[in-house]
């Protein structure tokens, strides 16, 4: 029987995929490939402790993908938080993924599906209001962050290449945002007085977890999908989100914002680097056109219901004056 070998399950967004399959397929039809794992709640799903960083893992994942007659991967094995240990998240996201990529086409996998994110286009002054497929990735890009995940997708459709039978998919969803997500990002939101970049206010895309899982169940139906943007039906101004979640904001001019941030973050205090300064300064917003044409998804969430799924579970005094505030408008 082919079954779905998953990574990355003890992240959210992981966690989340594993119970979706074994809710549609069974708990028999799904391996999890991971060091930690699943929930004891998932009782009968097959978990085999590889760990995506040590020589030999693609050897390891060719008997896993061989035993278990795997014919698809969902990779969701990536830091949706920056860290301050660069070498191994390299080693994961980027290693890693070569590892996997080789096991994959070694084992004759049909459908490998990658976790990617919006962020891998850069945030930069030139880019268009909505950033397609086409639009080539940031990979020069000053945050490592950033860089890995480029080359993860990169090693992905190396493969795909070179062995026909891989079909890859790419999934690049916008910024995760609801309840239970807990990302740097949703920390920025969680403090009472947030700094903004004086004369900056961009567009951003919040994107709702269940409309995450959507894409993955259309991807997975419609097989391999190249590269596809997953982001919600609208966008929203920074400014405004942060209004919305009752915050103060403090301007600070951009010339002292990135040693600041780089200050903070070699500190151990802040929550990122000073090259993320760049996503809250421009534009990184996605198009969605691409994947209601080929996979007929639609976001069923805008990024204001994704803003107060999260400010309802970590404030809901806030997110009930918030939904006041907006039938009064009404």
């Amino acid at each position: 029987m082919p079954r779905v070998a998953l990574t990355g399950t003890a992240s959210y967004l992981g966690g989340r995929i594993l119970r979706r399959l074994v809710d549609a397929r069974g708990a028999d039809a799904v391996v999890a490939v991971d060091i930690a794992p699943p929930p004891v709640a998932l009782q009968g799903v097959r978990h085999w402790m590889v760990d995506l960083t040590l020589p030999g893992a693609d050897r390891r994942l060719v008997d896993v993908f061989e035993e278990e007659q795997v014919d698809t991967v969902v990779h969701a094995a990536f830091f949706t938080d920056p860290r301050r240990d660069a070498a191994y998240s390299h080693e994961l996201e980027s290693i890693g993924t070569l590892h996997l990529t080789a096991a994959a086409a070694a084992a004759g996998v049909r459908h490998l599906l990658v976790r990617s994110f919006t962020a891998v286009y850069g945030a930069r002054g030139k880019n268009p209001n909505f950033l397609t497929e086409e639009h080539p990735p940031e990979r020069n890009s000053r945050l490592a962050w950033v860089r890995d995940k480029v080359e993860a997708e990169d090693h992905a459709f190396s493969f795909s290449r070179r062995y026909t039978t891989l079909g890859v998919s790419v999934l690049r969803f916008a910024t995760l945002f609801g309840a239970g997500v807990h990302t740097f990002y949703t920390r920025i939101f969680s403090k009472r007085v947030v700094p903004v970049l004086l004369g900056y206010d961009p567009l951003v895309q919040l994107l709702h977890p269940e409309d995450a899982l959507d894409a993955i169940d259309a991807v997975l139906a419609h097989g391999p999908c190249g590269t596809v943007n997953i982001v919600p039906r609208d966008t929203m101004t920074l400014l405004t989100a942060l209004h919305l979640s009752d915050k103060l904001t403090v301007p600070v001019p951009h010339l002292l914002a990135y040693p600041g941030a780089d200050f903070w973050w070699g500190t151990g205090v802040g929550e990122a680097p000073g090259g993320f300064v760049d996503y809250v300064r421009y534009l990184f917003v996605a198009d969605g056109e691409k994947a209601r044409r080929e996979l007929g998804f639609e976001a069923r969430h805008t990024s204001r219901d994704a803003l107060m799924a999260f400010l309802e579970y970590r404030y809901p005094e806030t997110a009930a004056r918030s939904r006041d505030a907006r039938e009064v408008e009404a």
